[in-house]
């Protein structure tokens, strides 16, 4: 059974000592300890400190947080601002709910690891619990990587007259995304930027083109220098021009897909 218990209680007054029966958290430590052995994902909002000891030593004093705790029992404590955790443990470890008395002591342990969480619970505001199924994985797109092949299957989008041998060929300084020749029999080196090139990508195509013309022993106009990416900056495009380069405006495989379709719909209005 999934459900959430709720506590809409008046937050106590932290200048005074706590007067909150252990009565009053029954049911929270009988709904955290059901939902451990089920394996449900937990949300616990409350008044808590935290005392960590592993790979340093920290101390968390009293304060509003949000607990998560997952079906494999990796623990993340949360403040009310930020996206990162300021307290976590990692998958595997053992938690366990003990009544203090005068509140509640959930306790994390890594035995593996040698790391130990220990959360001081004072006030409880809700708490929610659910059993969910999610096996899937996340499948990146658009990444440089897919943007070499894309350019790789279709040439075209370089120049007319690409002709690509390889990607990812390798030299002393990386791989290079694609590599190939054009109608002219000029060497074609293109780097592929899934952002905004900017000086950095400049410099890493000039170190591939020195490498190519050592290793081929053809003169420098003979080889070809090619940034792909949906923007580049100004500096790293005056940077392009001056040592002979060039700047093809490619947008990675897919990105913006679901925002263009959602323009086109607006625009049958």
């Amino acid at each position: 059974m999934n459900y959430s218990l709720w506590f809409q209680r008046q937050k106590k007054n932290t200048q005074t000592p706590a007067a909150i029966s252990i009565a009053d958290f029954k049911p929270f430590i009988k709904e955290i300890q059901n939902a451990l052995s089920s394996n449900k994902t937990i949300t616990i909002f409350c008044n808590c400190s935290v005392l960590y000891s592993g790979r340093a030593e920290s101390e968390l004093e009293e304060g509003d947080r949000l607990i998560i705790i997952k079906s494999d029992n990796t623990l993340l404590v949360h403040q009310p601002e930020g996206n990162t955790p300021i307290n976590y443990m990692k998958t595997g470890s053992a938690i366990d709910i003990v009544d203090l008395g005068h509140g509640l002591l959930l306790k994390c342990q890594n035995q593996k690891l040698k790391e130990t969480l220990e959360i001081f619970i004072d006030d409880i505001y809700g708490i929610h619990s659910y059993k969910l199924d999610d096996g899937k994985k996340l499948q990146l797109v658009g990444n440089e990587r897919d943007m070499s092949d894309m350019l790789k299957d279709n040439p075209k989008m370089v120049a007319k007259d690409f002709v690509p041998l390889s990607r990812e060929e390798h030299t002393k300084f990386g791989f290079i995304d694609v590599f190939g020749h054009d109608g002219k029999g000029n060497l074609v080196i293109v780097e592929c930027k899934r952002y905004s090139a900017g000086l950095s990508a400049v410099q890493q195509l000039r170190r591939y083109v020195e490498k190519i013309i050592e290793l081929k022993g053809v003169d420098k106009s003979k080889v070809r220098g090619i940034i792909a990416a949906p923007d580049i900056a100004k500096n790293a495009e005056e940077m392009l021009q001056k040592w002979g380069f060039s700047f093809v405006k490619v947008d990675p495989p897919k990105r913006h897909e679901k925002a263009k379709k959602m323009q086109k719909q607006l625009g049958d209005f």
